[in-house]
């Protein structure tokens, strides 16, 4: 995992202060397992912009969050020539929580860390926002100063 916390977290600080959580694993989605000071396990659920406490012991994420580490959909993307390396993740060209489905038509092989930060932004943009009401995204392309 070479994912830094510190990467994403201020697109997440409106959820959470992901800087006291330690990095446990990364799902093929892009969620992450994450662990806070006390040992307690919770997911940050990227596509739902949840952060989801474990309900039951362990650090096994496929038992503590089938969805997120199901490897039967990520099987269903490799089929299709979708195929992971190192700093990517599947990423949804429509959004889930839009009505869109998990079909391999709406997946493509996002980079990691932009994936994260965008999904922070977007759900950040979308959290006031009623079920069915409609909304207009503005996309922005910040500036990295070195």
């Amino acid at each position: 995992m070479s994912l830094e916390l510190t990467e994403v977290a201020k697109d997440w600080d409106w959820l959470a202060d992901l800087k006291e959580f330690n990095l446990l694993a990364i799902s093929p989605f892009g969620d992450l397992l994450l662990q806070d000071a006390s040992g307690s396990i919770c997911l940050l659920d990227i596509n739902l912009g949840s952060l989801e406490a474990a309900t039951e012991a362990g650090v096994n994420p496929s038992i503590l969050f089938p969805m997120a580490f199901d490897d039967a959909i990520a099987a269903g993307y490799r089929k299709d020539g979708l195929h992971l390396s190192s700093g990517t993740c599947y990423g949804y060209k429509r959004q889930l929580v839009t009505g869109a489905t998990m079909e391999s038509a709406n997946v493509y092989i996002a980079t990691l860390s932009e994936y994260l930060s965008f999904m922070g932004s977007f759900h950040d943009q979308i959290k006031d926002v009623a079920d069915g009401e409609t909304v207009v995204l503005e996309v922005v392309n910040r500036k990295v100063v070195q």
